[in-house]
């Protein structure tokens, strides 16, 4: 990430650190939405305290006339009646928590203008303002997919963020989702990895699994470490059942995801932090606080292994059959066991892992959804697999 010494615009995502619009910050703000000829810059303004039109009569200001287009969002904020009745440009958000809204909204602006040749420039007014309505779970996630996005459309951005409004922690979690930071505290640790952090907060498990190799310091087997997080959940000693339950989802989702991040390294039947402790540690403590559920609904893409609805097949087929519920580990627990039953090994036993061949994330945060009915398909090994409302069906490939 690179950091700025001085004000000069530069492409991608910027996180200004200033108190809210005004005075020198406004030319600041317009210095930065200004990064092309201003007559050929489509400006989308979005503010949650502080009403937009004052920031585009000082663009009117400097540069004596709108930009190509413009777009103005008052989140949470009622605009001047004359012009939020009349003028197409404007938009009012009445509730500052539905992140989705406003994602929905600036998209409508930008996809519109992605067909126009002028470049496209973005002022987010303010992060802090949005943080008094959304936890900061909410909000990393929510900026996390907005500046991804910002970036394969070719959005110039800049988000301000008020220096003295949030802890060390708030900060080094939403720093790192920026190209360039402008005027920011200095960083207090090593910078935080966005992906790895977003695989943490997804999954209470995942954290346990950094917690155990921060406190014992060293490798440690899957089942240890799958031993004490059934402790951990259970806050009593756990039965064989949830012992189980806890280990196959540790080897088929869990522990493969936290891998694939870079966050551990697996070796056979031993996993090891790749990282360092108290690195482990501040990413635990960073992502323990704050939980909340994506508003997004998780999908899955055929490039992830799974097919929509196929013909429907003759049950006298079947090589396996059995049901899932909508507990959290239901639908890993009963495919893994299926699985192995029909190839005669241990469900952590079982290889490939699940991970390696579905996105079996997803598909477990669908199945968790009682209005959800989900269908699925895919080959594992020699059968074709089929989770369908509730239930999985085995069938020997064709």
């Amino acid at each position: 990430m690179k950091t700025a010494a001085d004000s000069t615009p530069s492409p991608g995502n910027v996180l200004v650190f200033s108190p809210a619009i005004g005075n020198r910050t406004d030319e600041e703000c317009v210095s930065r939405l200004s990064t092309a000829d201003p007559s050929e810059t489509n400006a989308l303004f979005v503010s949650y305290k502080r009403s937009p039109e004052e920031l585009l009569e000082r663009w009117r200001e400097r540069f004596g006339d709108d930009p190509a287009s413009f777009g103005i969002i008052a989140v949470g904020t009622q605009s001047s009646a004359s012009q939020t009745e009349n003028d197409q440009n404007v938009v009012s958000l009445a509730r500052p928590d539905c992140l989705g809204r406003l994602q929905t909204a600036m998209y409508l602006y930008l996809d519109q203008w992605s067909a126009t040749d002028g470049q496209s420039v973005l002022c987010f007014d303010s992060i802090t303002a949005m943080l008094r309505h959304v936890n900061r779970t909410t909000a990393f996630r929510f900026v996390r997919s907005l500046t991804e996005s910002l970036r394969r459309i070719d959005v110039t951005a800049h988000f301000h963020m008020h220096p003295e409004a949030h802890d060390a922690e708030t900060v080094a979690m939403l720093r790192p989702l920026f190209d360039t930071v402008i005027d920011g505290p200095p960083e207090t640790g090593p910078e935080i990895s966005p992906a790895a952090l977003s695989v943490l907060l997804d999954s209470p498990r995942r954290r346990f699994v950094c917690r155990y190799l921060a406190e014992i310091g060293d490798t440690a087997d899957v089942s240890a470490i799958a031993d004490q997080i059934a402790r951990w959940e259970s806050e009593a000693t756990p039965n064989e059942e949830t012992r189980e339950r806890v280990h196959i989802t540790l080897r088929h989702v869990h522990l493969p995801k936290l891998a694939e991040t870079g966050v551990v390294e697996l070796d056979s039947g031993t996993v090891a932090s790749k990282i360092g402790t108290d690195e482990l540690e501040r990413y635990c403590r960073i992502a323990g606080q704050g939980e909340s559920n994506s508003e997004t609904e998780p999908t899955i893409s055929d490039g992830d292994g799974l097919s929509g609805r196929t013909r429907l097949k003759d049950k006298s087929d079947e090589a396996y059959w059995t049901v899932y519920g909508t507990d959290r580990d239901s639908v890993v627990v009963m495919l893994a066991r299926a699985l192995g039953t029909v190839s005669d090994v241990h469900p952590t036993e079982l290889r490939p892992v699940l991970y390696d061949v579905v996105d079996i994330d997803a598909l477990q945060r669908l199945a968790e959804r009682e209005e959800t009915s989900v269908y699925a398909t895919f080959n594992y090994g020699e059968y074709e697999v089929v989770v369908d409302g509730g239930e999985i069906r085995l069938y020997e490939s064709e």
